[in-house]
C-alpha cells in the first residue's frame, strides 16, 4: 500500500473512531457531568437533589424557547443556554422521572399556538417575530406550574423558581396555614374590612383562623402571626413549643400599629383595637427585642404626603412613612432577593438583636443609613413633616425592621407550662431546625400602605408588600428544601481586569479632565460674548484689536480640546493592549502550541526514524 493510501486509511479510521467514541459516551454516559463552572452554574443545590428524588411519579417539563429567533440576540442566547444546561442537570438527577421536551415554535404554528394557551409570554423580535423562552411543568394529573418567561433578572432566583415548581406538582394538598390576628381582615366576620393580602393567600393556601381564646394549635404547616391580641401565658407557651417542634412561624408585630384603629364598615374603630403588640417573652429568649418606646423613621426614604401649610396643600415626604428599597433588602434572602418596587412602611418599630448560641440571624429589610429613631408617644401625635425634620439625627446605624431567624431555637419556658393546663410532652430546645420570620411592623400589610385607586386605571399596587408577604408563606408552606436553596451567581463574567483599568485610569485624569472642560467652557462663554459684541466675562483682558482676541481663544480652545481627546485616549491605551494580549493568548497562542508540538514530533520522528 502506498504512503498516501496508508495516511487516508488512518484518518479515515480515526474518525470511525471518534464518531463510535461520541456515539458510546451519548448512550452509556450521557447522565454524566462535570460543571467546572464559577459558582456551580450547572451544579444543582442539596436542596433541590432533595425535591428530585422525592418525586414519586413522572413530571414533564417542556421547554418552550424560540432558538432560532434568540440566536440574533446574543443575551437571550447565551442565558438560552445557561437555562438548558440547567434544565438538563434536573433531568439527568431525576433519572428519568424528569421528562424534558425542548420545542422551538415556529410562527403561526400549532407549537405557538400551545404555547400561548399554557400561558407563556413571549417578547416582541424584529420583524414581528416573538421569542418563547418558558417552561411549563405538569405530573401525572395533569396539575401544571408554568413559569411564564425566564427573565435573565431572575437568574440569581431560577434554580428556586425551578425546584419551587417541582415541589408544588409533587404537593399532594394545599398547605394549612393558621392565622392569629386581632385586626379585622378576617373575611366573613363581624366589622371585617376588605384586605387584598389576605384574598391573595387565601387563593393559593387554606387558612386556618385563630380565635383569642384559642386552647390549643391547630394541624398547620405555619402560622402566620399578624399584631396578636393580647395573648395569655399558656398561649405564648404553645407558640413556642410549636417553634422548637420544627413549625414555621411569620410575625409581623408592632409598637404603634396604626392600621389596628382604622375605622371600619361602619365608620369606628374596631372594638378593643391594641396599639402595641411587642411579645418581650417570646422573643427575649430568641435574642430579639422590638423596644415599645421606639419608631423608626427615614426622611431619604421618606413617601410623598399631601399636607395643609398656610392655607395651601403642598407634599411633602414623611420620614414616619418611608419605603425600603432593594438596597435596604436581603440580596441573598429568597424572600427579598427579588422586590423591586420597595416595601411601604407606617411608623414601623425596630429589631435589636442578640447572639444566641445555635441561632443563626439575617437581617431582611433596614433603613438607609440616613434613618433615626423617634419616641412612640411623638410618632403616635401624627406630628408634621417640618416636627419630625426639625430635631432629625441619624443613628449612626441603619435601624433593622425585619430578620429571619433560623437554627435551633431555646424555650423562653425552661419550666414547662406556666398554668400545667398544656398536656403536650415539653420540649426545651428544638428538636430540629426552625425557621422564624420577624417583622417590627404591622401596617405594611394594610391595604392604603400598597394599594392606590386612580380614577383612569383603578386599583393598583405600588408596593412589593403582597409580593414579600407570599414569598415569605411560600417559604414557609413549600418544601422544606426551598429554604437550604442558595441565589445562584450571575453567569455574566465581567472583565475584572478591565474593569481595573477603566476605574484607575478615570481616577488618574478625572481632575485633568473636570478642570479642562471647565476652562473649555470658559473660552467658549467668551468667545459667543465677543462675537456677540457683548463685554467679555471674568473681567478678560481687552487691549489689542477684538479680532486678535477672538483667535487667541480660539487658539487656546483647539488645544484644550486636544488635551481632551488626548486624555480619552489614555482611557484605552491599556485597555487596548490588555486587549491585544488576551486575543493573542487565547485566539493564536493554542494553535501556535499545537503547530509547534506537531512540527517538533514530527522533526523528532524523523531524527529517530533517519538514526
Amino acid at each position: 500500500m502506498s504512503r498516501r493510501w496508508h495516511l487516508t486509511a488512518i484518518l479515515l479510521a480515526l474518525f470511525a473512531g471518534l464518531a463510535g467514541l461520541n456515539l458510546l459516551a451519548s448512550a452509556g454516559f450521557s447522565v454524566v457531568r462535570l460543571d467546572i463552572t464559577e459558582g456551580g452554574l450547572y451544579r444543582l443545590s442539596s436542596g433541590s437533589r432533595s425535591v428530585v428524588r422525592e418525586i414519586e411519579e413522572p413530571v414533564r417539563w417542556t421547554f418552550y424557547y424560540s432558538r432560532r429567533t434568540a440566536a440574533d440576540y446574543p443575551a437571550v442566547r447565551a442565558y438560552g443556554s445557561r437555562v438548558r444546561g440547567l434544565l438538563r442537570a434536573y433531568a439527568a438527577e431525576a433519572d428519568g422521572r424528569i421528562i424534558l421536551t425542548e420545542i422551538d415554535p415556529e410562527p403561526f404554528s400549532d407549537a405557538e399556538d400551545a404555547a400561548l394557551a399554557t400561558g407563556l409570554i413571549s417578547a416582541p423580535a424584529g420583524e414581528g417575530q416573538r421569542i418563547f423562552f418558558g417552561l411549563v411543568a405538569e405530573n401525572a394529573v395533569d396539575d401544571r406550574q408554568v413559569l411564564a418567561y425566564f427573565s435573565s433578572e431572575r437568574e440569581a432566583l431560577l434554580e428556586y423558581d425551578l425546584t419551587r415548581s417541582l415541589a408544588e406538582l409533587s404537593r399532594e394538598a394545599r398547605g394549612q396555614l393558621g392565622v392569629l390576628t386581632s385586626l379585622p381582615i378576617r373575611p366573613g366576620a363581624i366589622g371585617a374590612r376588605p384586605s387584598h393580602i389576605v384574598d391573595e393567600i387565601g387563593t393559593a393556601y387554606d387558612l386556618l383562623w385563630l380565635d383569642s381564646g384559642f386552647r390549643e394549635l391547630p394541624d398547620i404547616d405555619a402560622l402566620l402571626v399578624v399584631h396578636p391580641p393580647r395573648l395569655t401565658a399558656d398561649q405564648t407557651y404553645m407558640l413556642d413549643q410549636y417553634v422548637l417542634s420544627g413549625g414555621r412561624l411569620i410575625m409581623a408585630l408592632d409598637p404603634l400599629a396604626l392600621s389596628a384603629f382604622r375605622a371600619g364598615p361602619d365608620g369606628l374603630p374596631p372594638p378593643g383595637a391594641r396599639r402595641s403588640s411587642t411579645m418581650p417573652q417570646l422573643l427575649s429568649a430568641w435574642g430579639v427585642n422590638i423596644p415599645a418606646d421606639q419608631i423608626a423613621m427615614d426622611r431619604s426614604l421618606g413617601l410623598p404626603v399631601q399636607i395643609t401649610e398656610d392655607g395651601r396643600n403642598q407634599v411633602r415626604n414623611y420620614p414616619l412613612w418611608f419605603s425600603a428599597g432593594p438596597d435596604q433588602m436581603s440580596d441573598t434572602d429568597l424572600a427579598t432577593a427579588d422586590m423591586q418596587r420597595g416595601i411601604n412602611f407606617g411608623s414601623s418599630g425596630l429589631i435589636e438583636l442578640t447572639p444566641v448560641d445555635g441561632l443563626g440571624v439575617r437581617v431582611l429589610i433596614q433603613t438607609s443609613l440616613d434613618g433615626s429613631v423617634i419616641d412612640t408617644e411623638t410618632a403616635a401625635g401624627n406630628p408634621s413633616p417640618a416636627t419630625l425634620l426639625a430635631d432629625y439625627q441619624p443613628s449612626g446605624t441603619a435601624p433593622i425592621l425585619a430578620v429571619r431567624l433560623s437554627g435551633l431555637f431555646p424555650t423562653a419556658f425552661p419550666d414547662g407550662s406556666p398554668s400545667g393546663a398544656v398536656e403536650a410532652t415539653h420540649l426545651a430546645s428544638s428538636q430540629r431546625s426552625g425557621d422564624v420570620v420577624i417583622i417590627a411592623d404591622a401596617d405594611w400589610l394594610d391595604d392604603p400602605y400598597f394599594l392606590r385607586e386612580d380614577a383612569s386605571f383603578g386599583l393598583s399596587i405600588v408596593a412589593d408588600n403582597p409580593a414579600l408577604l407570599l414569598n415569605f408563606v411560600d417559604l414557609a408552606l413549600g418544601d422544606p428544601a426551598l429554604l437550604q436553596l442558595r441565589s445562584l451567581s450571575s453567569s455574566s463574567r465581567p472583565m475584572a481586569r478591565v474593569d481595573a483599568l477603566r476605574s484607575a485610569a478615570e481616577a488618574e485624569y478625572a481632575d485633568e479632565q473636570a478642570a479642562l472642560e471647565a476652562r473649555t467652557f470658559e473660552i467658549q462663554s467668551q468667545l459667543d460674548a465677543l462675537m456677540s459684541g457683548r463685554p467679555p466675562m471674568n473681567g478678560a483682558a481687552t487691549d489689542g484689536t477684538l479680532q486678535s482676541r477672538i483667535d487667541e481663544l480660539r487658539e487656546e480652545m483647539t488645544t484644550a480640546r486636544d488635551r481632551l481627546r488626548g486624555i480619552e485616549r489614555s482611557f484605552r491605551e491599556d485597555i487596548d493592549a490588555l486587549e491585544a494580549s488576551l486575543r493573542f493568548w487565547t485566539m493564536w497562542m493554542p494553535p501556535i502550541m499545537i503547530l509547534v508540538i506537531g512540527f517538533g514530533t514530527g522533526f523528532w520522528r524523523r531524527r529517530r526514524t533517519l538514526s
